[in-house]
């Protein structure tokens, strides 16, 4: 196994720490994850690489779950408001990368 010296600046180092505490695994395994991610970039689709940068950003839906038609459709909708708070400021940090790349 290789290793590789990366000098980050202190808010990345601790936006990762944080991650790696929030998910009980370690910084390197974080970063690795990241990397593995950018690195196979050249071999997706456009839809594959917007999943996997969602994954790595821990934004990425759970799979849709059949309606129980006898639930309250305000609550239905309640529930799918909050399942998305919070999703926009990533999804537009998203765009726009992939449009300052154009």
């Amino acid at each position: 196994m290789k290793q590789l010296l990366l000098r980050v600046d202190d808010d990345l180092h601790a936006r990762l720490a944080e991650r790696a505490k929030r998910e009980h695994r370690s910084v390197n395994a974080i970063a690795n994850e990241i990397l593995n991610v950018v690195g196979s970039d050249e071999h997706r689709s456009e839809q594959e690489k917007v999943r996997a940068r969602a994954a790595a950003l821990g934004v990425l839906a759970e799979p849709l779950r059949p309606v129980d038609v006898t639930e309250d459709p305000e609550e239905l909708r309640a529930r799918a408001a909050e399942s998305m708070r919070g999703a926009g400021r990533i999804l537009d940090a998203i765009i726009d990368e992939d449009r300052d790349r154009l």
